[in-house]
C-alpha cells in the first residue's frame, strides 16, 4: 500500500510537471513578446519643445497661451505631438503655426487654433529633404495675431 501511495504521488508530480511545462513555455513566450514590444517603443527618443504667447496689457503672466510638444524619428518619418492651452479666457483664439524646412525652403505646414485645450498629431517623411521646423504661438482674431518668437529646430 505504501509503495502504491508513493507511486501515485510520483506519477502526480510528473503529470503536474508535464502540464506546467507548456504553460511555463507560453509565459516565457509572452514575456519575450512583451520585452520585444517595449524595446520597439524605446527605439526612439522623444525630443521636447515648448513656448508661451506674449501677454498684453492687463494680462497676468499666468494667463498666457502655452504649447508643449515633442517629436521623434521612426520608420523614415518625423512624428510630432503638440498640445496647446488657451488660458486667458478672453474669447480670442490661440493660434499655433508649424512651419517646416526642406530642400525648397520654408513652408507653412499647419495652423491650428483653439479656445481651450487641444492636441494635434502629424508626421512628415524624411524624403524630400525635411530638415527642420519652427513653431510659434499667438493670440487674437483671424485678422489680428499677437505672435511670439519662433521656436526653431534643425536636424
Amino acid at each position: 500500500m505504501r509503495k502504491l501511495l508513493v507511486g501515485a504521488a510520483l506519477a502526480g508530480a510528473l503529470a503536474t510537471g508535464i502540464v506546467a511545462a507548456p504553460a511555463q513555455a507560453a509565459t516565457t513566450t509572452a514575456n519575450t513578446a512583451a520585452t520585444a514590444s517595449t524595446a520597439a517603443q524605446a527605439q526612439y527618443t522623444k525630443h521636447w519643445f515648448e513656448g508661451y504667447s506674449n501677454f498684453g496689457r492687463g494680462e497676468h503672466r499666468n494667463e498666457r497661451s502655452y504649447y508643449k510638444g515633442y517629436w521623434y524619428f521612426s520608420d523614415g518619418r518625423y512624428h510630432f505631438d503638440l498640445n496647446t492651452w488657451d488660458r486667458d479666457r478672453d474669447r480670442e483664439n490661440t493660434y499655433v503655426e508649424f512651419w517646416y524646412h526642406d530642400d525648397r525652403g520654408w513652408h507653412l505646414g499647419h495652423r491650428f487654433s483653439t479656445q481651450g485645450h487641444k492636441e494635434w498629431k502629424f508626421s512628415y517623411s524624411r524624403k524630400g529633404g525635411f530638415d527642420g521646423f519652427r513653431v510659434r504661438i499667438g493670440e487674437g482674431t483671424t485678422r489680428d495675431f499677437d505672435w511670439n518668437t519662433y521656436y526653431r529646430h534643425s536636424f
